[in-house]
């Protein structure tokens, strides 16, 4: 059975060919069994903290089928049937409470991802992925219970230090943002704590990195 957050039929995306050509509409459970490629949105959240380069990331919550209770990027999703990428603004709102314009986010471009993690036998995805700069506190963040357990603050360099080699890195943040059992939290990490992918989040974080000290070009 394919590890999905959704019920089997109900949501349904495009199924595209690995360039991105539209080939069919199918249920999202179908796609994920028949390992076939489909569009997904990444925004990653970055800011100054005390003029330190910071990444926002989420605790995915401990109740999703699929990476449930590892460190992922601001906010991610699926694009349903008929979504263009820039329509995945919405994940921040539905995930997050942020209502950024969709100009205000920051193309690197799309990343192709074919592997054996996350839903179904093979997972082929093709990621449009943003930066978006936002430098409210994380108690002005508004968080999905179901899709969200925190929001942490991680010093880019310290994220960068711990896909280079280090044993662990402390990370803070808020549980629950947004309700009125929020609650600040300091926990120690390690790659184990993340959602797989190291040489992504390093060109991610290298990205966001430059994208604040207002450097170019910006890719993945």
């Amino acid at each position: 059975m394919a590890v999905t957050d959704s019920a089997p039929g109900v949501e349904r995306l495009d199924v595209v060919d690995e360039v991105g050509r539209y080939l069919r509409t199918a249920p999202r459970d179908e796609v994920h069994q028949r390992g076939e490629w489909h569009q997904v949105f990444h925004c990653q959240i970055v800011t100054l903290r005390d003029g330190v380069p910071t990444a926002v990331l989420q605790q995915r919550s401990r109740s999703k089928a699929a990476f449930a209770g590892l460190i992922d990027v601001s906010a991610a999703g699926h694009l349903a049937a008929g979504e263009t990428p820039l329509d995945g603004v919405r994940e921040l709102e539905e995930e997050l409470g942020l209502s950024p314009a969709s100009t205000d986010l920051v193309p690197l471009g799309i990343r192709r991802l074919a592997d054996d993690s996350g839903e179904g036998t093979l997972n082929c995805e093709l990621t449009s992925v943003y930066l978006l700069r936002d430098d409210r506190p994380l108690t002005d963040y508004l968080l999905a219970r179901d899709e969200v357990d925190a929001v942490l603050d991680v010093p880019i360099a310290d994220l960068l230090a711990l896909f280079g080699g280090a044993r662990s890195i402390t990370v803070q943040g808020v549980s629950s943002a947004g309700h009125p059992d929020a609650s600040e939290v300091t926990f120690e990490v390690t790659l184990d704590d993340f959602v797989p992918g190291a040489e992504y989040w390093v060109v991610l974080m290298v990205m966001a990195q430059r994208f604040l000290a207002g450097q170019g070009p910006l890719a993945v």
